[in-house]
């Protein structure tokens, strides 16, 4: 197992690579890529812990599988995170340009740069945070020289950690042989990647699975600032939601009737 306390998708990159680099002639048959903190957003837990998912995680399905991220929820980084374009007219250090556009101009020629002898796909998608286990035999299909040009892309490019890191974090799923877009529905992911078959699932995620809030997690995390700051209470997945209160439906009064002439010419 890989663990690293590197807080930058770049830094995670490079380490990743080096790890591989100087494995590369005694690698275990299954190493796990994670980060070193056991609470991050990104976990695939409803409390962020690292550690369920590593005890759910069915070794059969890497095994035949050869690559698993350890997410199933789509959010962030499915069904499709970035679109290169080669032809964008934006650099990646103008303050002006769209974050976006930026991003998707600088994945499209960094991956030329990363994989020459590619072409560079029209969508990527996968799920976020690089997190993944792999077997040998994957990580064996690039060449170590490979590996260390990747090292070295990362060593010398003038991008900022930001986009290094990001154009890093959606490529090592294509750099140990997955398509790239690997975004498989969430209840068949859950269920033959973490033996959790009896969910209520849409394609996009599960029911009580994982509550999505961007950022850093609060200090002593989850002793203290759960239902903080957009973050789930400790015990958000028992709580039934309030049903939807059935309002009267709106009835018009009935128009009072106008007075109508009686026989002898007096209202009725």
């Amino acid at each position: 197992m890989s663990q690293s306390d590197a807080r930058s998708d770049s830094a995670l990159g490079s380490i990743w690579d080096l790890y591989i680099i100087d494995n590369y002639h005694k690698l275990p048959d299954i190493v796990i890529f994670l980060h070193g903190r056991r609470y991050q957003w990104h976990n695939e837990d409803p409390l962020y812990d690292g550690v369920p998912p590593l005890q759910k995680l069915q070794i059969p399905y890497v095994v035949k599988h050869g690559f698993a991220t350890l997410r199933c929820s789509w959010l962030l980084g499915c069904p499709l995170e970035i679109k290169p374009d080669l032809n964008a007219d934006v650099k990646w250090d103008d303050p002006e340009a769209d974050q976006r556009a930026k991003t998707e101009a600088v994945y499209a020629v960094a991956f030329a740069e990363l994989f020459p002898r590619r072409p560079v796909p029209d969508a990527v998608g996968v799920h976020c945070g690089a997190q993944f286990a792999v077997t040998k035999e994957r990580i064996l299909g690039t060449t170590v020289e490979e590996y260390k040009s990747y090292r070295n892309w990362l060593w010398t490019t003038e991008l900022t950690d930001e986009f290094s890191g990001r154009v890093m974090e959606y490529s090592w799923h294509q750099i140990l042989g997955q398509p790239p877009v690997d975004c498989p529905h969430a209840g068949e992911c859950f269920c033959q990647k973490f033996g959790m078959c009896d969910l209520k699932c849409e394609d996009y995620g599960c029911e009580k699975t994982y509550f999505f809030n961007f950022g850093e997690l609060p200090d002593n995390w989850p002793e203290e600032g759960p239902g903080t700051d957009g973050w789930p209470l400790r015990n958000w997945t028992e709580i039934e939601p309030e049903p939807e209160s059935k309002s009267e439906p709106d009835v018009e009064a009935a128009p009072k009737p106008e007075p109508q002439p009686g026989p002898d010419g007096g209202e009725t």
